[in-house]
């Protein structure tokens, strides 16, 4: 796992402050790219390879007490609600980011809040947090890819609730053996693999140890085929070396910006505080700043049932898509046919986009036009 010591970050830090400025390109999320699909399939999954970061699976250190596909050879993705208050950092900052093969994020709430969701597979860890509760635009991920699910409470609007959409998908919130909802009392397996952190306080203090949880999945239970392609390639595209997310958050702490590091061929995530003052995205427990080889904004429609809390977003369905990878940009475009089907990502010449290896931030982003709110790069 790659490490950015403390200097390393704030030397970073200084350089962004004294580049000189680059031309920035706000993303149309509407635009018309004029991108004929072509017909694709599963991915073939390659013998001793991760299918969700494409790495080389002997090469994946494991530690005692975690468990996941470079251990034991199984393909079972988890997939972990995380809270993400206050932009998740300082004492908010999530714990078991190093691990996550790829992480989610979505609205929360209509003026800027969002919520993140760690997907596990390599290394499935026995530590993870802060959980948090569920949406029904959640309850689709999950679906796509018929993974594990962690979640400590859940909505119960009426018209999203993800009770109730559990239940029109087949399942039962807390009798499905996919499903782990913190909300249990003792007489479930998986009580006991929730626990409260010391010295945080109440709704950030709770640990999952998926690791436990995953244990508990019937062996014969086999995950769909959600395979990537994987390049080596750089990929042909205009020049990107920051992005940045503006979510018209009130306080500006969900606001990001991701800036391409060439050492480790990743984009290192970075909070924008009020002033733009940027900080960076670590894990809690390893203090490692997270980057990642692949950025993908997924541009959707997201409604709010009555409430601007309640988020609806559209996971099935279509839209533009754009990549950020090794220090590129590529306009292209997503489809999902259906509640099982996976979200299949396309380049501009309609091919299935072949990502860098590594992990993957997916930001789940509106596509309707809102003073304050856009991504942009440079």
């Amino acid at each position: 796992m790659m490490k950015k010591s403390l200097s390393a970050v704030l030397a970073a830090l200084m350089l962004l402050t004294s580049l000189p400025a680059m031309a920035q390109t706000t993303i149309d999320p509407k635009e018309d790219r004029n991108i004929t699909l072509q017909e694709v399939g599963l991915n073939e999954v390659e013998e001793g390879v991760s299918p969700t970061t494409g790495l080389t699976l002997e090469y994946i250190e494991v530690e005692e007490g975690q468990t996941g596909m470079a251990l034991t050879g199984r393909y079972l993705p988890m997939l972990v609600q995380i809270g993400n208050d206050e932009g998740g950092v300082g004492n908010r900052a999530p714990w078991g980011a190093t691990y996550a093969d790829m992480v989610y994020e979505m609205p929360n709430h209509q003026n800027g809040p969002t919520r993140l969701t760690f997907l596990f597979n390599d290394v499935v860890p026995d530590s993870v947090g802060f959980v948090r509760s569920a949406r029904v635009g959640h309850v689709w991920l999950r679906e796509e890819w018929g993974a594990g699910f962690l979640f400590y409470g859940q909505q119960e609007h009426e018209g999203s609730n993800v009770l109730e959409e559990f239940r029109r998908l087949g399942h039962s919130a807390i009798g499905d053996p996919l499903l782990f909802s913190g909300m249990v009392g003792e007489g479930k397996a998986w009580y006991k693999y929730y626990t409260e952190r010391a010295g945080l306080k109440s709704p950030y203090h709770i640990d999952g140890n998926v690791a436990g949880m995953y244990s508990l999945i019937p062996e014969d239970y086999v995950a769909p085929n959600h395979a990537f392609r994987f390049t080596d390639a750089t990929p042909e595209g205009d020049d990107a070396l920051e992005v940045t997310v503006n979510w018209d958050s009130d306080n500006f702490k969900y606001d990001s910006k991701l800036v391409y590091d060439i050492e480790s061929n990743t984009y290192l995530r970075y909070m924008i505080y009020k002033n733009n003052v940027l900080h960076p995205w670590v894990d809690k427990d390893t203090e490692e700043q997270i980057g990642f080889a692949n950025v993908i904004v997924q541009f959707t429609d997201i409604t709010y049932n009555n409430s601007p809390d309640a988020p609806v977003v559209k996971m099935v369905g279509e839209g533009n898509a754009d990549f950020f990878m090794a220090g590129k940009h590529v306009a292209g475009y997503w489809k999902r046919d259906d509640y099982t089907s996976r979200t299949v990502y396309y380049d501009a010449d309609g091919n299935e986009i072949s990502l860098q290896r590594g992990k993957t931030l997916v930001i789940v982003f509106p596509n309707g036009k809102r003073d304050g709110r856009g991504v942009s790069y440079e």
